[in-house]
């Protein structure tokens, strides 16, 4: 859907992106503003909660071959958000599996019970 078929009240969605992003207001994505206010408005809406980091992503990847991308100065912005958003540790690491979860003096400690 072509952003300009839409009305999107523009100050208010940069009014409450700019509260949300207190922290960080030089991450504030000018040109997505300009060319692409629906994906503004869903940043906005999705700014401190976990889902934002998956939005960005799919903006950033897509597997659509549909898609053209967008101009390198508005990925660059994307990018930018996306840093100052993860910059908020929201995301859960994932649970890790094999060796990576097991602490060294775990495995010292083991070692030495069997030397015993």
């Amino acid at each position: 859907m072509d952003d300009k078929s839409e009305v999107y009240d523009v100050p208010a969605i940069r009014a409450k992106l700019l509260e949300k992003m207190k922290d960080d207001p030089g991450a504030y994505p000018k040109l997505i503003e300009q060319r692409f206010p629906r994906i503004l408005a869903k940043i906005a809406d999705l700014w401190g909660k976990p889902a934002l980091d998956q939005y960005l992503d799919v903006l950033m990847f897509t597997d659509r071959s549909d898609r053209q991308g967008f101009p390198p100065e508005v990925a660059v912005e994307v990018f930018r958000l996306s840093t100052a958003h993860a910059a908020l540790n929201l995301v859960k690491q994932a649970k890790v599996t094999g060796w990576a979860g097991v602490d060294e003096a775990v495995l010292d400690k083991k070692a030495f019970a069997k030397d015993e």
